[in-house]
């Protein structure tokens, strides 16, 4: 049986630049891909949006209060970042030792994003009034500093990155970041993580990056249909939650309505996406919840489910599906006919496999 302390608390952010003279008809758009050295990555060309392990003496500091409160930043402007949920909130959500989670884990994804390809998501201090609406896109700070130096001291000590802030005399842009979705790796991975997804839009997509060179071997500025074809044309892989998410963001062309639709759903909070794995005939199949397999505990199935009956058998019973089928590592198609949970997008038509037609 698995225990929510074996899995690590952990946040990423989707920025999607807006492009001045957009490279797809459909899209005006594009979002961050990083894609891992070989030293950190599951796989060949191995993919994620930039993120990574909250730090509870960093991220969840009581100088982080400290320090946004003598930069004029009061409770209300705080309370704008936490969640309306009404449904149970997911465990990561709730564990805040100092200050709520909803504050820490976006100090998180800011302070990975600097250390993985170093940009900034800040505002100066002296903008602090105007920090009264969500809806804005992120402030990239352009004034330049030792980035490089910088970088590599965040990368070695996440404290650091709070003395930046002061160093530069900004504070982190965490009203820009809107929470977007909450996952847990299914209790059968080696590595176990909680990991909560942000957005943030940014005014364009040409902004100065800085990989780390232990962490990441490229940057890539991809539209989401981009991102589906080229991991379905093994040209990079993306894991199946990042899959999952890119499929949600292809229903939005717009990057001004998507920054208004995430948000604007943020406040809602999150269900907790935790697969429960099954195997059959070869093929292997992550169910999520709403999904007619879908169990109760899925922290406790630390083993696949086998099942005696082939994949095609599987489909024809479905009812209420709500799953990625993996055929092979490029090859993975998912299949959804229940309402959105959370009034979060579906997964975009093109790609939502029916069941019943295979």
């Amino acid at each position: 049986m698995t225990s929510i302390k074996d899995y690590r608390p952990s946040a990423s952010l989707i920025l999607a630049g807006k492009q001045t003279f957009p490279d797809s008809e459909q899209y005006d758009y594009s979002v961050l891909l990083i894609k891992r050295t070989e030293r950190t990555s599951f796989a060949l060309n191995h993919c994620v949006f930039p993120g990574g392990v909250f730090d509870l003496e960093a991220d969840e500091s009581n100088d982080w209060l400290d320090y946004l409160h003598s930069s004029g930043v009061q409770d209300f402007q705080l309370e704008l970042l936490h969640s309306s949920q009404t449904s149970e909130r997911p465990e990561l959500m709730t564990q805040g030792r100092n200050f709520t989670r909803d504050i820490s884990l976006r100090l998180t994804a800011l302070r990975e994003a600097f250390e993985e390809v170093g940009i900034l998501l800040c505002q100066p201090r002296c903008s602090v009034k105007n920090l009264t609406n969500t809806t804005h896109a992120a402030h990239v700070l352009l004034q330049p500093f030792d980035r490089e130096l910088w970088q590599h001291r965040v990368h070695q000590d996440a404290k650091q990155f709070l003395q930046l802030c002061r160093y530069l005399d900004v504070i982190p842009d965490l009203w820009a970041l809107s929470e977007w979705s909450v996952w847990r790796t299914p209790a059968s991975a080696t590595r176990k993580y909680d990991l909560v997804y942000y957005f943030a839009a940014l005014e364009s997509s040409n902004v100065p990056l800085l990989p780390e060179p232990t962490e990441v071997a490229s940057v890539h500025w991809l539209h989401p249909g981009d991102c589906w074809r080229q991991s379905q044309e093994s040209i990079i892989w993306l894991p199946f939650m990042l899959l999952y998410e890119t499929a949600r963001l292809m229903n939005m062309q717009n990057w001004k309505q998507l920054l208004q639709f995430a948000s604007q759903r943020s406040s809602r909070g999150s269900t907790l996406f935790q697969p429960i794995y099954y195997r059959c005939d070869g093929c292997l199949f992550g169910v999520l919840p709403g999904d007619e397999l879908y169990l109760d505990q899925p922290q406790n199935y630390t083993e696949s489910i086998i099942l005696p009956d082939s994949i095609k058998e599987v489909n024809r019973r479905a009812k209420h599906y709500h799953r990625y089928i993996i055929y092979d590592f490029h090859r993975v198609d998912l299949a959804c006919n229940i309402q959105p949970v959370d009034e979060h997008l579906p997964i975009q038509a093109l790609v939502n496999t029916q069941l019943a037609k295979l």
